[in-house]
């Protein structure tokens, strides 16, 4: 690469692939020096995903990953957007501990600018490319970015991390609003000028989805778009019901949510971005509609789970509540093989299951319903189903993702009392009452009467017959009994604790 800095910055994005409101490129600004911006498909992260057992591949045997073509496409918009002022995306395909130092020293810069990542594993990656550019003069500056208050910066009384979500909350929102962090202009940099000019001509290697092994056939859910681009259009679409946020959001077969989640996980739009135009669009703020305080309430939990894992890393590998790790799961494939495919003979269980593995969405409230019926239904250990979300969920976030599985099998931090156990039918019957979510993705029910759609095993022969269903050949029988797994749960939780 025939091009260099002469001793400007380096911006490498990770977690906040956009140009506006981007705190790295700010800050890369600040030093009125050139800049460059690069990403990289880092083969860390992507090789597993190769690998992976339960990976889809389409016909020339290409791994099919909804995630990597989200970015992929978000890489080509960015780069779109800096062709307009004469510039270009530096993307580059390897090893970001071995590409990154490479790069910086090719490129001749002073600073390799970046946001903060709060996983165990970035932080080993970023303090290896600290220490390998150190040696070469090369400045890492890392800064906050994609969320509003990191790892130390809300502490209790005692000047220690919570663990509780609601006293975390609460002083969460003193500092937001004492801070006035809404009143800060949402800062939309000029680039022209200050990042080098790289022409059409100058050589780059923006490597396709083919040549990383992934399919390009591998579609997001039409209903999910990309780029900033995308993640204004959800916003604005998000603002017109966000009044109606409580009231829908537990209801799967209602559009009652953002669709930003994946925009967050990837930063095509800032949080400072987001909250300032949810709060705005309050006539009377400060004081907040239900289903904006709701929504808010939601974005300060992601941020309480950043500040867990940071804080109490263990929790990447093992039960916040360590006495948690000796519990004695059951070991079944088949059952695990029946969940994951959405065969338990539950409805809401297998619908949630099967929108997953269809669209790489699945809905808060399934989450926790799947989650719990993995856990406490079937006994087997939550880490697996961590697992499986991490490598079908569109928006996969460590954080999130590990804070959900904990709070759903009690093993973590404020998470709900191991003998709270959710009882699927009921759960059912109170947030799809007339089956309509079961059947969009349960079709060989799809002819079954609300009465019976939670509970098809229970509805007698003649309405089996009607409706096409005959349980245990194109539908299954429930693989457990509610009522004996819970009774069971509590026996292999008591044990633990004592």
């Amino acid at each position: 690469m025939e091009i260099n800095l002469n001793g400007g910055s380096l911006v490498w994005l990770r977690r906040d692939l956009r140009l506006e409101d981007n705190n790295a490129i700010l800050k890369a600004l600040s030093f009125e020096t050139k800049i460059a911006i690069c990403f990289v498909f880092d083969e860390t992260i992507l090789n597993p995903l190769l690998c992976e057992p339960l990976a889809i591949k389409d016909s020339a045997n290409l791994v099919k990953d909804r995630r990597v073509s989200f970015i992929h496409q978000t890489l080509k918009e960015l780069d779109e957007n800096l062709k307009k002022i004469r510039s270009r995306l530096i993307v580059k395909y390897g090893f970001s501990n071995q590409v990154i130092p490479k790069l910086v020293k090719e490129l001749q810069v002073k600073n390799l600018i970046c946001s903060s990542d709060y996983e165990p594993e970035a932080i080993a990656r970023d303090s290896k490319i600290k220490n390998i550019i150190k040696e070469i003069g090369v400045n890492f500056i890392s800064v906050k970015d994609q969320c509003l208050f990191e790892k130390t910066e809300i502490l209790s009384k005692s000047y220690t991390p919570y663990t509780v979500f609601t006293p975390y909350k609460r002083t969460w929102l003193e500092k937001f609003f004492s801070d006035c962090q809404i009143n800060a202009n949402i800062e939309k940099p000029n680039l022209s000028g200050k990042i080098i000019n790289l022409s059409e001509n100058d050589s780059f290697s923006f490597p396709s989805l083919k040549e990383m092994g992934f399919s390009d056939k591998s579609s997001l859910p039409f209903n999910i778009k990309t780029g900033s681009s995308g993640a204004r259009t959800h916003l604005k679409e998000f603002l017109t019901k966000i009044d109606f946020y409580k009231l829908k959001r537990d209801f799967p077969a209602i559009s009652g949510t953002s669709y930003l989640s994946i925009h967050l996980r990837f930063g095509t739009i800032s949080i400072r971005e987001l909250v300032k135009e949810i709060l705005n669009s309050n006539l009377n703020f400060p004081t907040l509609s239900e289903g904006s305080e709701s929504w808010l309430s939601e974005l300060v939990w992601r941020e309480f789970y950043m500040q867990i894992l940071f804080n109490f890393p263990h929790v990447a590998s093992g039960c916040f509540k360590k006495n948690y790790d000796s519990i004695k799961w059951v070991s079944s494939k088949s059952l695990f093989e029946c969940w994951s495919n959405g065969l338990t003979g539950y409805p809401i269980i297998d619908a949630g299951m099967r929108q997953l593995n269809e669209t790489g969405f699945m809905h808060n409230r399934l989450r926790m319903l799947t989650a719990s019926f993995l856990t406490k239904d079937l006994g087997i250990n939550w880490q697996e189903g961590e697992k499986y979300f991490a490598l079908k969920l569109n928006d996969f976030d460590l954080s999130a993702n590990n804070g959900g599985w904990q709070w759903a099998a009690s093993t973590g931090c404020d998470a709900q009392p191991y003998f709270r156990i959710f009882n699927p039918i009921t759960q059912s019957k109170k947030f799809d009452p007339d089956g309509e979510y079961i059947k969009k993705y349960i079709p060989e029910l799809k002819n079954l009467s609300s009465k019976y759609i939670h509970t098809p095993w229970l509805a007698p022969n003649e309405f089996l017959a009607k409706a096409g269903v005959t349980i245990g050949s194109n539908y299954p029988s429930p693989k457990i009994d509610h009522n004996t797994a819970r009774i069971n749960t509590l026996k292999r939780y008591e044990t633990a604790r004592n």
